[in-house]
């Protein structure tokens, strides 16, 4: 209990609805300088670039300001999801960080479908995993045996693709476990990341399993730099919308976070 409370309350954190403006998570750093009147009219200037680019391309790294005001943001929605949800998740990303973190010159949000941060120090192609989200499923696998063997290939195979050139940073993949059960895992990197660090990053969340998501029959592990989740139902596109609405719910869900 001592080692949960004492990661607890770094983030203020909600309830994830596909259809709703609740982010998974959002951070304002505590550590990070207060914004100043020029900081907060380049991250104005900033989120409105980051909100086009990433709405035409699904990803975007760029800055605003010179000088010790400058602004570094990075946006990018999750590879599988359209162009319209991406736009919306964007835009609603852009709106909620401004309100969450007012006055914090380093300010992340976290959604399902798309991340958004930014920061007057340039953290862009630099691995993150120093704050961490994780959720897991309350309920235990039937046979922890079959399910891990089969995480353990399923997680190596698709690691390995979502680092390579093309991949956008992301890889998902199924496995059956028996004739009745399916396991399905998405996985995905910012898009600054080269692969190396894109596979460390992997690496570092699939490495916290054991603590955090042993045996549990749905996991998400949720890092600045990237995002590793898998699930015993289908979650990732394509879906019909009911099946979207049901696998973003996370009412058999606790979590915990980390920090530095």
């Amino acid at each position: 209990m001592a080692f949960f409370n004492h990661y607890l309350l770094i983030f203020v954190l909600f309830i994830l609805s596909v259809e709703s403006a609740d982010p998974s998570a959002q951070l304002c750093n505590d550590n990070s300088n207060s914004t100043t009147s020029e900081i907060t009219k380049n991250i104005n200037s900033l989120l409105p670039k980051l909100i086009q680019a990433t709405s035409q391309f699904g990803y975007s790294a760029t800055s605003f300001g010179h000088g010790q005001t400058q602004v570094f943001g990075l946006a990018q929605c999750r590879g599988d999801v359209s162009a319209e949800d991406c736009s919306a998740c964007i835009q609603e990303a852009a709106k909620e960080i401004r309100t969450f973190c007012p006055n914090k010159a380093d300010a992340r949000i976290w959604y399902e479908y798309c991340i958004l941060r930014y920061n007057t120090e340039n953290f862009i192609g630099k691995l993150d995993t120093g704050f961490g989200v994780f959720y897991w499923n309350v309920e235990n696998v039937t046979d922890p045996k079959t399910f891990n063997d089969g995480l353990g290939s399923l997680m190596y195979k698709i690691n390995a693709f979502a680092g390579v050139s093309g991949s956008k940073g992301l890889a998902k993949g199924e496995t059956k476990l028996s004739p009745f059960s399916t396991l399905y895992a998405l996985v995905q990197c910012t898009r600054d990341l080269p692969e190396l660090e894109c596979r460390q990053c992997l690496a570092i969340a699939v490495g916290n399993f054991p603590t955090f998501c042993e045996n549990k029959k749905g996991c998400r592990v949720i890092y600045s730099s990237c995002y590793v989740r898998y699930e015993l139902y289908p979650f990732f596109f394509p879906l019909d919308k009911q099946t979207a609405l049901e696998s973003s719910s996370m009412k058999n869900y606790s979590w915990v976070v980390t920090k530095p």
